[in-house]
């Protein structure tokens, strides 16, 4: 083995059991980092295996031989649960083991190399027997349950990209083109894989493939750990769009499709308490222009008001049928169309940061949701009328 690849492997060892120690045992420890962390073990244990073989004697590695091969099996399954739980925070269940099926598949296939001796692995791989077909279906099996879950989680990350748009949710727009790139990344690095066992295996490709599975990986699991919620999207809710009124530009709501024998009645605040803190945080919201702290949520309003934030969610979605976001970010858009019609010549990203916006993106996403125009649009029709 070339010594820039041994080093290049015990790297990627060492890095993995590191950042999966520090994701699992960490003080911020969420379903998405522990995700990360199996994942960094295994792609660790992944690197020892190129050990195994060192000498062409048996050492301390040649237990994985085998075992180790096959867990890249697995990748596609952490690659997918990552997104997911990153994306919005939900418990891990017992069914979600079945993403590992391609792995298990590739043991119980293989069966006989795993449970043999080490001095028997050692001397079955390097006495380069014909391949079994079994070692064939699994390689096969390896390569596509990568692209199948490329595949998922694209679908995965579009669903809430959409989601997160139609229920105007306070996420930086920046979160999803991460996410595609890491996609796409992933995508290319089991090309090259792909590509080096297609030719019988390429040094160059695979060892291009090593480097980005170690950068790209590696990236992931230091931000993760630096930032735990780093990839998280609140309050993702189904919700009605609400709409400008082209009358005198305010924003408007559209019935809750609840019944109305449950749509006021479920809290543990009755109608009559939810209707006086409604008012309440709608004051507060307009004198003091809170809206305007583009770092608001709902902990800070709910401090801001006097109230839970239990009890300020209840009052929002059952009284007034909006999340917190949606709540807020109507109060902006308002603030904005204000001032607009007031002069139109303001420049819009001013008003968009000035309103509480924290991005540009952010601002035109929202802004076309609530009425159905771009910022520029709407400019636009005020100079219009004049």
């Amino acid at each position: 083995m070339p010594i820039f690849q041994q080093y290049l492997f015990v790297i990627g060892s060492f890095q993995g059991l590191l950042m999966a120690a520090l994701l699992v045992m960490g003080s911020q420890v969420t379903n998405a980092s522990r995700i990360l962390g199996l994942w960094c073990l295994f792609l660790s244990l992944s690197f020892l295996g190129y050990f195994i073989f060192m000498d062409g004697e048996v050492n301390i590695f040649s237990c994985l031989i085998g075992w180790s091969m096959f867990l890249p099996a697995s990748y596609g399954a952490f690659l997918y649960l990552y997104c997911r739980h990153a994306i919005i925070e939900r418990p891990l269940q017992l069914k979600d083991l079945w993403h590992f099926s391609p792995l298990l598949i590739c043991y119980l296939l293989n069966y006989e190399i795993l449970f043999a001796s080490p001095e028997d692995k050692l001397n079955m791989f390097l006495t380069h027997p014909p391949e079994p077909i079994t070692l064939v279906i699994s390689e096969f099996i390896l390569f596509l349950q990568a692209f199948i879950y490329i595949g998922f989680s694209a679908v995965l990350i579009r669903k809430y990209q959409i989601k997160a748009r139609k229920t105007l949710s306070n996420f930086n727009p920046d979160i999803f083109q991460w996410l595609w790139k890491l996609l796409i990344l992933d995508a290319v690095i089991w090309s090259l894989k792909g590509a080096s066992s297609i030719v019988g295996f390429n040094f160059t490709l695979s060892t291009m493939g090593d480097i980005l599975i170690i950068v790209l990986i590696y990236s992931i699991a230091m931000a993760q750990w630096r930032n735990p919620r780093l990839f998280k999207i609140d309050q993702i809710e189904d919700k009605p769009n609400p709409k400008l009124n082209n009358q005198d530009n305010t924003v408007e709501t559209d019935e809750i499709p609840t019944s109305p024998s449950t749509a006021k009645s479920d809290g543990a605040l009755d109608e009559s308490t939810r209707n006086s803190l409604l008012s309440l945080v709608r004051q507060k919201m307009q004198d003091s222009s809170l809206f305007m702290d583009n770092q608001l949520t709902l902990a800070r309003l709910a401090e801001a008001v006097g109230v839970s934030t239990h009890h300020l969610s209840e009052v929002l979605n059952q009284q007034d049928g909006k999340n917190f976001y949606r709540f807020v970010n109507e109060y902006r858009v308002n603030f904005v169309c204000t001032r607009l019609k007031e002069d139109p010549s303001i420049k819009i990203l001013e008003l968009a940061l000035l309103s509480g916006f924290s991005s540009k993106s952010t601002f035109n996403a929202v802004f076309k949701q609530l009425t159905d125009q771009t910022p520029t649009q709407f400019r636009d029709g005020l100079k219009s009328t004049r």
